[in-house]
């Protein structure tokens, strides 16, 4: 999921990184502009069965 850079507001940045713990996931960003860092943690349960599935097979995926 990509998101919004929270200091120059740059848009649609793609994760670095993404982790997934129980039912949450976790995406690390990096700014290509500003080079800000930050994380976002979502609740895959508040998204459909589709966007939960990605997700665990993106994880699993770069695990290996």
């Amino acid at each position: 999921m990509k998101d919004t850079c929270p200091s120059c507001l740059a848009r649609d940045i793609a994760p670095a990184e993404s982790r997934t713990r129980g039912d949450r996931t976790v995406d690390g960003y990096q700014c290509p502009n500003c080079r800000r860092t930050w994380t976002v943690t979502r609740d895959l349960t508040a998204y459909s069965e589709l966007h939960a599935r990605r997700a665990h097979n993106r994880t699993r995926k770069a695990a290996a």
